[in-house]
C-alpha cells in the first residue's frame, strides 16, 4: 500500500457520506472529466422505468457526437443488484422514450446560452454534416445505439464483469478523492486519455482523421498473437474510437523500439470478462519499414491512436505528436 504526502498533510482516501455528496463533485469537475467539448446535462427526469444521473453529448468529432447516459455510483453499492439493473433500465428506456429524451433536451438547451453558443459553433463548422441542433439531437437519439458512462469512487473486478456481460456500449470512469487537513484532492480516468489523443489541443491533427490504433507489444506476444492468431487483445480501447478503428498498428518495444507491422480490422469485440477489447484482423499483418520513436525517448506504454497515411509517412513516431 502507498500513501501520498503533500503540504497539508497525508493524503488518506476519502469516502463520500452520500451519493449526492459524490454527484455535486463529478458535476463541479465535469469539464476535466468528459472534456471542453462535451456539453454536461445535469438533468434528473424521469424516463421510462429510470432516473439516469444525467447526460453527455460529446461533441469531439464533427461526422459522430455522441450521447451518453450518465450514472453515477458509489462501489458500497451493490453492483450486480443495483447498477446492472440500472444500466438494462436504460438501454429499455432509450428503446422506448426517444421523443421524449429529445424535448428533455432540448427544454435544457433552450434556458442555457452557453449550451446554445457551443452547439451552434458546432453545427456552423464547414466540418460538421448537421444543418442545425435539431437535426444533430435526431441523429444522436434516433440513429445511434445507447452508450453509457459509469462513473465510481472505485473501478472493482465486479463491476468489470457486469460491464463485459452487457451488451451495450459502456465505459467506466473511476473518481477517488482523497483528504488531508481539510483538503480533497481528486484522482480520475478522464473521458480522453490525453495520452492516447489530446483532443483539446489545437495543433493536434484532425481528430476526425484518426484510423489506427498503435499497441505495445513484447516479442512474445508480437510473434504468437500478432504475428500468429492474426488479432490482438486484451486491449482498453477509448468509446469514442470503437467505430472509428480501422487498422491496428503494432509498436515492438526494446531492443527494436519501434512499429514495424499493421494490419486492417475486420471488427472488435469485448474480451472475456474484461472491459478490455480483443481487435481480429481481416487478414495477416503487413511488415513495413521500421518507424522508430525518434527524438522523444519516451516508449509507447499504452495504446495511441493516430491516422494510418500519417504514420505510415512519419520518419518517426514521435513527429506525429511533435
Amino acid at each position: 500500500m502507498y500513501k501520498l504526502i503533500t503540504k497539508q498533510g497525508i493524503l488518506e482516501p476519502y469516502k463520500y457520506n452520500t451519493e449526492n455528496e459524490f454527484e455535486q463533485e463529478i458535476v463541479k469537475n465535469k469539464t476535466a472529466i468528459f472534456g471542453e467539448k462535451s456539453i454536461y446535462f445535469e438533468i434528473k427526469k424521469k424516463i421510462g422505468n429510470t432516473i439516469p444521473d444525467g447526460y453527455c453529448l460529446d461533441l469531439t468529432f464533427h461526422t459522430e457526437p455522441k450521447l451518453y447516459f450518465i450514472e453515477i455510483e458509489m462501489e458500497s453499492h451493490d453492483l450486480y443488484g443495483h447498477i446492472a439493473e440500472q444500466l438494462l433500465k436504460f438501454s429499455m428506456a432509450f428503446d422506448d422514450n426517444k421523443y421524449k429524451l429529445k424535448n428533455i433536451l432540448m427544454e435544457e438547451i433552450a434556458k442555457d446560452s452557453e449550451k446554445q453558443k457551443m452547439l451552434k459553433n458546432y453545427v456552423q463548422d464547414s466540418k460538421t454534416k448537421f444543418s442545425d441542433e435539431t437535426e444533430l439531437l435526431y441523429h444522436v437519439i434516433y440513429e445511434m445505439p445507447i452508450s453509457i458512462i459509469v462513473i465510481i469512487d472505485e473501478y472493482t473486478e465486479q463491476l468489470e464483469r457486469v460491464q463485459s456481460k452487457l451488451n451495450d456500449e459502456i465505459t467506466v470512469l473511476e473518481f477517488e478523492s482523497y483528504k488531508a487537513n481539510g483538503d480533497i484532492v481528486h484522482k480520475f480516468t478522464p473521458f480522453y486519455d490525453d495520452q492516447e489523443i489530446d483532443v483539446d489541443n489545437e495543433e493536434t491533427a484532425d481528430v476526425d482523421e484518426l484510423d489506427t490504433i498503435i499497441v505495445p507489444a513484447m516479442e512474445e506476444g508480437f510473434n504468437q498473437v500478432f504475428l500468429g492468431e492474426n488479432c490482438w487483445y486484451a486491449v482498453r480501447i477509448s468509446a469514442p474510437m470503437l467505430n472509428r478503428i480501422k487498422y491496428v498498428a503494432a509498436y515492438q518495444v526494446a531492443p527494436v523500439s519501434g512499429v514495424t507491422y499493421y494490419a486492417s480490422v475486420d471488427r472488435i469485440e469485448k474480451y472475456k470478462e474484461t472491459g478490455k477489447y480483443i481487435i481480429y484482423f481481416k487478414d495477416k499483418a503487413k511488415k513495413i519499414d521500421k518507424i522508430p520513436m525518434g527524438n522523444n525517448k519516451k516508449p509507447v506504454r499504452s495504446c495511441r491512436y493516430v491516422n494510418l497515411q500519417e504514420l505510415l509517412s512519419a520518419e518517426t513516431i514521435s513527429s506525429i505528436w511533435e
